[in-house]
């Protein structure tokens, strides 16, 4: 049997991304899964309240946001005020303190996956 270990996945951790007033920021094992792309897009299913990361693809139709430059302490942030607001407003969820959730990557599309509205992947300290 052919196996593909991931030697960094018990020290690393599970794929954390982390909302706050300032932006959204992601950690070494989320970076990973992206694959480390120089520039990312961010897309947003409103009705379904569900964050995608994938790596930039050249579309006209999405910003691009510098990712793998930005990485300082195995953490990266792309700067997004006015859509955490926005988000806040919409989700009623209460971004004031850094929330962080459990990611999921699908790997038929490439895209790191966040959904606002599974309580089980709001991430507590205290856990």
């Amino acid at each position: 049997m052919d196996y593909n270990f991931n030697w960094t996945a018990v020290s690393g951790g599970a794929p954390f991304v982390t909302f706050s007033p300032l932006g959204i920021a992601f950690n070494s094992v989320s970076i990973s899964k992206l694959d480390f792309p120089e520039k990312i897009m961010v897309g947003f299913d409103e009705a379904n309240l569900v964050i995608g990361v994938r790596a930039y693809d050249g579309s006209q139709q999405a910003k691009p946001y510098d990712f793998n430059s930005r990485i300082k302490n195995g953490w990266t942030r792309i700067g997004c005020k006015e859509f955490i607001k926005y988000l806040q407003m919409l989700s009623g969820i209460d971004f004031s303190q850094a929330k962080k959730y459990i990611a999921k990557f699908d790997d038929t599309a490439k895209t790191l996956i966040v959904e606002l509205k599974d309580k089980s992947a709001i991430y507590n300290e205290k856990n």
